[in-house]
């Protein structure tokens, strides 16, 4: 009787460990590769990304196309593309880039130049190899961000296949690929990805070196940027904080100094690009200026929702990149660009709710907050412009936040995912039905819907259903995982060759035509530098874009100086002369940034020293005198007879508030009477000149007239001697006290001196350069360098000496220890 008792206990121990042993057997056997892609899987991973974008570059790596798109991507062509062309040009007969007279009437260069490392080597191709190039750019950032995201993914303790597809999902994701056709956004998703490596480094290792170059490298490429990122690492870091197991106060406070004073060190690292690119930036219409969305964003309601056409956007976008359409076809909210770019792969959708069946309850209240901060920005987009500080009503970085949230729940959730626990079915279940729901929803607008796009998502929801699914009645994760590897490769194979192989880009057999910027106004251009040595401007009646809207670049790919501009952030003085001379309506942020200069005012170009016109259209002239001096196929080349020179003289002015008074044909006038100056009047001015009166204007203005005035600017003007973008150097002589006028858009880094003594520029003619010169023969100067250019370089220089001195120390005292400060690692799980 005492010995059943004691038979008993005995018994289990001798019927357990079987039962232990098969269930840790049951993971060796499946995980057989585990060993070689814990010391090869980046290079796997690399090489299924080189794979993957043969297949879907194939035609632009062959060159049979150039990565230049036609379509609503017109902005690669129309912009980057002459931007790129201008840069190399520039580097190799200027030097470094500080000013440029083919944007617009003259535009500081240097923040939209050296600031991003990848289009700057681009720009080292000599011009006629950048078109070729651009595509090997963004084939590069694929491959750094492929190895930037597979260290971040390694950093969440997530197994070898599963840090595979999560990198090949991000490195192709919507914003990558789509948005690597502005070429911005796909820098900005490698830089993103750094940010987010650098702060695991510090969290889970205390290594702190990555953290200030990530910094670095986003305030320089945009300081916007820098602002965005900063919002999203601020909850990223809340979030990986308090998700972990033992969150401290003490660790949070330590690690948010930590942060700060390598943001700082990383500021200072920046400093020589970052401060062109925060000027440009303020002296933009859009911030500095008058064109701005920020009253008009403000202004909404707070819970305002968007219509139909929105929310159908926004859940198309889940499922693919070209659901409502690819390119100019895109049949969505807003455009193809700046609609959300959120699709990061299907299989993520299906697995994203996965991940709540294996966190605590505190867990699952943090995992729901931080998702639910995104959504109902998603959602109000009042939230979402004060994400942007009201700056845009657009998605763009905010649509890589959303997905990878999205990508970061699912893949913890397929990590989770061991042994026979397999994936919870009911759970999988409701998720394809809500997919299946909303891809298969009658929207108002259903027939704006790909048919065979959708059935292509569909059949692939399916078939990660029936992996997944399979993972409940098969043991071998690994198996399983190698299957959604292969899956996801067709899944990107096929969506992503779709999507930059239907539209329409620049071919090569184009490219040597006579068409687009290869046209006549090559020769023509070409006709009058060989004539014509001095500063001038040309004006064009027609664009030689070849994408569906219009250039206003062409003066930077065609080597010629004009009016026409478009950026982002076009130079504030010309755009405030552009408004005030009621040429574009004042506070129209488009106009602000598709501007057309004079083009379609001949007064104002021989104001603004045009010499030279080419025209294909006949009725284009409006009766000024010019002689037509040569033709090229269609394009004929007249030149001006009336023409002013850059610095031509007054000896009136009128004062700004009485020039406002007058009708937008009298403005045009008035400048070739006296010189417009700011209230109050410069004492300089007002003892050297003399006050215009704008009753002596005739009534009946005409050739008579409008010649005696040029005659009188043109009576003492700059005998120029010396020209460059940067520096102007002259002679001018003068009987009386005049007003020496440069049609330079007014900028805090032109600098001048008068018989070698400086002299501050004036803000003339609204938003122009002027000087005041005494009577007598003078030497007159102009040089353009930025403002705080020798300070910035200094900050930056010395501090990358001391990053460079403070990681020294602690890899010496590092190798004299033999210890890793930051050994010891923190997981979120």
């Amino acid at each position: 009787m005492k010995q059943k008792p004691v038979n008993k206990p005995a018994s289990k121990p001798v019927t357990r460990p079987p039962v232990v042993k098969e269930i840790k057997k049951a993971p060796v056997k499946p995980f057989f590769l585990d060993p070689y892609m814990e010391k090869y899987g980046l290079l796997v991973t690399l090489g299924l990304v080189f794979m993957l974008i043969l297949i879907i570059f194939h035609n632009f790596i062959a060159g049979n196309v150039y990565y230049l798109f036609k379509d609503i991507g017109s902005d690669s062509i129309n912009q980057a593309y002459p931007h790129f062309v201008l840069l190399s040009k520039y580097l190799r007969t200027e030097g470094f880039p500080l000013w440029s007279f083919a944007q617009g009437m003259g535009q500081e260069l240097m923040s939209g130049s050296i600031n991003d490392p990848f289009s700057f080597c681009l720009s080292l191709l000599p011009p006629g190899q950048i078109a070729y190039g651009v595509v090997w750019m963004e084939i590069a950032k694929i491959f750094l961000t492929a190895i930037v995201f597979y260290h971040l993914l390694k950093r969440w303790n997530l197994q070898p296949m599963i840090l595979l597809a999560g990198t090949l999902l991000y490195c192709f994701s919507g914003f990558m690929i789509v948005g690597g056709g502005w070429t911005i956004f796909s820098t900005e998703t490698l830089y993103f990805a750094l940010l987010l490596l650098a702060f695991e480094k510090l969290y889970q290792q205390n290594s702190w070196y990555l953290f200030p170059i990530a910094i670095a490298l986003i305030a320089m490429l945009r300081p916007f940027d820098l602002y965005i990122f900063g919002l999203f690492l601020i909850l990223y870091f809340l979030f990986r904080h308090f998700s972990s197991e033992q969150p401290t106060m003490r660790k949070l406070i330590v690690l948010s100094a930590q942060m700060l004073a390598l943001s700082i060190l990383g500021l200072f690292i920046s400093m020589f690009f970052f401060i062109p690119g925060v000027q440009i930036m303020l002296d933009s219409p859009r911030v500095g200026g008058t064109a701005g969305y920020f009253s008009k964003l403000l202004s909404k309601p707070v819970f305002f929702v968007e219509d139909n056409l929105y929310f159908q956007t926004l859940v198309a976008r889940l499922f693919s990149n070209d659901l409502m359409g690819n390119g100019s076809g895109f049949k969505g909210w807003y455009n193809y660009l700046e609609a959300p770019l959120i699709y990061i792969g299907l299989l993520p959708l299906l697995l994203a709710p996965q991940v709540f069946l294996t966190l605590s309850t505190r867990k699952k209240l943090i995992y729901a907050g931080l998702f639910l901060v995104f959504l109902i920005a998603a959602i109000f987009p009042f939230f979402r412009y004060a994400f942007w500080f009201f700056a845009g009503d657009y998605f763009r970085a905010f649509s890589i936040f959303i997905a990878i949230v999205i990508l970061f729940y699912s893949l913890e959730a397929l990590n989770a995912v061991k042994g026979k626990k397999g994936i919870n079915l009911i759970v999988l279940g409701i998720t394809m039905i809500f997919l299946l729901f909303l891809l298969y929803f009658p929207w108002q607008n259903g027939q704006l819907i790909d048919s065979d796009q959708r059935s292509a998502v569909r059949n692939f929801l399916f078939l990660y259903a029936l992996i997944l699914g399979l993972s409940r009645f098969y043991s071998s994760p690994s198996v399983l995982q190698i299957l959604l590897v292969a899956v996801i490769c067709l899944e990107i194979s096929y969506f992503n060759a779709i999507n930059v192989n239907s539209r329409s880009v620049l071919t090569k057999s184009e490219e040597k035509q006579k068409t687009g910027y290869n046209d006549y106004s090559v020769e023509a251009v070409s006709f009058i530098h060989g004539r014509d040595h001095q500063f001038f401007r040309v004006n064009k009646d027609f664009t030689s874009n070849p994408a569906i809207h219009m250039s206003f670049c062409d003066a930077q790919i065609q080597d010629y100086y004009g009016t026409m501009s478009y950026s982002s952030f076009n130079q504030k003085y010309y755009i405030r002369f552009l408004e005030e001379m009621n040429l574009i309506e004042k506070g129209n942020e488009m106009q602000s940034r598709w501007a057309l200069g004079l083009i379609q005012f001949p007064l104002l170009q021989n104001w603004a020293s045009t010499k030279y016109n080419l025209r294909i259209h006949k009725d284009s002239q409006v009766g000024l005198p010019e002689d037509s001096i040569a033709t090229f196929g269609n394009v004929k080349v007249c030149q001006n007879k009336l023409f002013l020179p850059l610095g031509f003289t007054y000896a009136k002015y009128i004062p700004m508030s009485v020039f406002r008074t007058l009708p937008k044909f009298n403005k045009i006038l008035a400048l070739y009477q006296a010189a417009i100056v700011e209230e109050p009047v410069d004492p300089t001015i007002k003892n050297n000149l003399t006050a215009f009166n704008i009753r002596d204007t005739s009534s009946n203005y005409g050739f008579n007239e409008y010649s005696r005035d040029v005659k009188a600017l043109k009576q003492d003007t700059l005998n120029m001697t010396r020209f460059s973008e940067n520096r102007i150097e002259g002679t001018v002589k003068t009987e009386h006290p005049k007003l020496l006028f440069f049609s330079i858009p007014s900028d805090r880094g032109w600098h001048a001196t008068i018989d070698n003594q400086a002299v501050t520029p004036i803000l003339t003619n609204i938003g122009f350069i002027g000087l005041v010169i005494q009577p007598g023969n003078h030497k007159v100067e102009l040089f353009y360098k930025p403002p705080y250019f020798n300070i910035s370089l200094f900050v930056s220089i010395f501090s990358l000496l001391i990053f460079g001195a403070v990681a020294g120390v602690s890899f010496f005292m590092k190798s004299r220890t033999g210890k890793d400060p930051g050994n010891a690692s923190e997981s979120n799980h």
